[in-house]
């Protein structure tokens, strides 16, 4: 059973009592410990933060790989190094989702008797900036189960090399194989489970071809010195042409994917428009947009010059004047300066806030021409801030509920 979000977690900073901690492009989640209990913490820049209570440390360790491994598991095929994503025959749909962006956390789609059952989904993944990741996901519970009590079980292993990646990837797949047959998974388990295996037999194949590759390339000074390299093609039974491309490092070697970035992510190159910039006690700020290499529409406070966390593809509406991320300039939740930023509708007119001393401060809406959205930040000290209100007409909307937790007075 899943456990329930709190609906008033405790007003502190999860930074502070972290025990470890997972990041995902603006998002992350965290494993707190506060007086003698556990929580599962979540947060964005966009959003309140979604807390939930966990029986031990254990319980708050296993949410944290899950929230981990289904945020890896949205990587698009074409940017893994292997993946495998096997629904049961038996409840699949007609047209499956080449694209991989499957949500393999869900299991199931459309009305009991269209089920597209996930049985196993693993995959290969090199994080820019954050190492390569064997992740998977499997449902081995029994089929006329309902999917919340299936067994689902989600894994994650991070590497720093793509061969014991590889042999990892083949391993679990290997060890699914024989726990779909042993406990007959799926409709046709020896289909499901010979998948699996022959997956497993062609990421294990390729790392030893590519051990191969590197072993010849590091002897290849000593072997042309030798005049060595006919020998070696005949004992290995390659011709010449080819041993030479295996030198030249076009042959026999590592495979190669795009390395993916979490949603938001900005490099070095992207072109980023400053919109705004600030000065608020000793810190500086910039309101600033971009767009990420996914094309995503995104929006950011730098601070003191560091990239800040993104907001992108920000959805507003004629209900929904504005939508809003959040930043902040101390390390500690509740003090300091707070700076809420995000997307106004083109419908809004003015945006100001409310200080606790009764003082209205009006803040500029701005156009971002390359994104063609109207973009805004408010900067001040979140002890002082009480409320802010985007205006349309006659229209208020209070961005207060959106940030509770950090227009509370500091503990």
């Amino acid at each position: 059973m899943s456990p329930e979000m709190m609906r008033d977690p405790p007003n502190i900073d999860p930074r502070e009592h972290a025990i470890e901690s997972r990041h995902w492009g603006a998002s992350s989640c965290h494993l707190v410990r506060h007086e003698g209990r556990y929580y599962a913490w979540m947060g964005a820049a966009a959003g309140r933060p979604v807390v939930y209570p966990m029986a031990d440390q254990a319980a708050a360790r296993r949410f944290l790989d899950d929230w981990q491994a289904a945020n890896l598991l949205h990587t698009p095929w074409d940017e893994t190094v292997v993946h495998v994503f096997l629904l049961d025959p038996g409840r699949a749909p007609e047209i499956a989702d080449t694209r991989g962006r499957a949500a393999a956390s869900a299991g199931n789609t459309g009305d009991a008797g269209s089920r597209a059952r996930i049985i196993y989904h693993s995959a290969v993944i090199d994080v820019e900036d954050d190492g390569i990741w064997v992740v998977s996901y499997e449902d081995t519970g029994d089929d006329d189960e309902a999917g919340d009590t299936r067994h689902a079980l989600y894994t994650s292993i991070r590497f720093d090399d793509l061969g014991p990646a590889l042999d990892a990837f083949a391993a679990h797949a290997e060890r699914s194989a024989d726990s779909v047959e042993r406990e007959r998974v799926s409709t046709v388990p020896e289909v499901v489970a010979g998948v699996l295996r022959y997956r497993a037999a062609e990421a294990r194949a390729t790392a030893a071809r590519a051990r191969v590759g590197d072993a010849v390339r590091r002897a290849g000074p000593r072997l042309r010195a030798a005049r060595s390299i006919s020998p070696l093609a005949s004992a290995i039974g390659v011709s010449r042409e080819f041993l030479y491309r295996v030198l030249a490092g076009d042959e026999w070697t590592w495979p190669s994917a795009r390395r993916t970035r979490p949603h938001g992510s900005r490099l070095p190159d992207t072109p980023v428009t400053t919109l705004a910039t600030y000065t608020v006690g000793s810190h500086q700020f910039a309101l600033v947009s971009y767009t990420d290499s996914e094309g995503a529409k995104c929006v950011a406070v730098d601070q003191d010059g560091a990239p800040g966390s993104s907001v992108c593809d920000v959805e507003v509406s004629t209900k929904s004047l504005v939508n809003a991320g959040m930043a902040m300039a101390s390390e500690t939740m509740g003090q300091g300066p707070a700076a809420v930023y995000g997307r106004a509708h083109d419908s809004v007119t003015g945006l100001y806030a409310i200080m606790r001393s009764g003082e209205r401060v009006d803040w500029a809406i701005h156009h971002d021409p390359r994104n063609q959205e109207r973009y805004f930040a408010v900067i001040a000290d979140c002890q002082e801030l009480k409320d802010i209100i985007a205006v349309a007409g006659r229209r208020r909307t209070s961005l207060k509920d959106n940030f509770g937790i950090w227009f509370r007075a500091a503990p």
